[in-house]
């Protein structure tokens, strides 16, 4: 291996751990970001679910007004 072909070697190491470290970063950004979203999903569902059961009591108190 000539000292040329050494060198761009290194470059391209350098490179690659340079963009390994960016892709980390990445997805541990992406991983919290995912798990913030989770858990807005939870809060959703369950006022969503609350909702649910609060329409559903209302529409069966009007039912057993109007009999």
């Amino acid at each position: 291996m000539t000292d040329k072909e050494f060198t761009d070697l290194q470059s391209q190491i350098k490179k690659l751990i340079k963009l390994s470290k960016q892709l980390k970063e990445s997805n541990m950004y992406l991983l919290k970001k995912n798990s913030e979203l989770l858990i807005r999903e939870k809060e959703l569902v369950e006022g969503l679910n609350g909702s649910e059961k609060k329409i559903k009591k209302i529409i069966k108190s009007l039912k057993e007004e109007s009999k």
